[in-house]
């Protein structure tokens, strides 16, 4: 069984990081699509510390002798999807980057070519 202090730093850590996450959100530091996981992150830990009878249930459908170990369990697999969340978008982003960067490129040498052709128009 989770011990009552337990719970007490559960709820209080999740409620903190939900006024966080959404103090963030309305002073645009953190984008609402990629805060989505978070906020979901954090009712489920509400969920959880208020209610330890969620956490028996889940540690009984695992298989998991102590409740704690279940929500431990589930907050890693939470991290590792978060990592693999931010993974893909840093992948996506970093080939927009290349493809900017190449646009830009061609641009460049488009103006040079012309205004190399211009400065010999004026020669002439």
């Amino acid at each position: 069984m989770v011990t009552v202090k337990l719970q007490v730093i559960l709820l209080l850590v999740s409620i903190l990081t939900l006024f966080i996450i959404i103090n963030m959100i309305r002073k645009y530091n953190l984008e609402l699509r990629y805060s989505l996981l978070w906020l979901f992150f954090c009712i489920v830990n509400i969920l959880l510390a208020s209610f330890s009878k969620i956490g028996v249930f889940i540690a009984n459908i695992l298989s998991i002798k102590e409740p704690v170990n279940a929500i431990f369990l589930l907050s890693f697999i939470f991290q590792f999807s978060l990592i693999f969340s931010l993974t893909l978008t840093i992948s996506r982003i970093s080939n927009k980057i290349g493809q900017v960067a190449q646009e830009v490129g061609i641009l460049k040498k488009e103006l040079e070519e012309i205004k190399s052709s211009e400065t010999e128009r004026n020669r002439l």
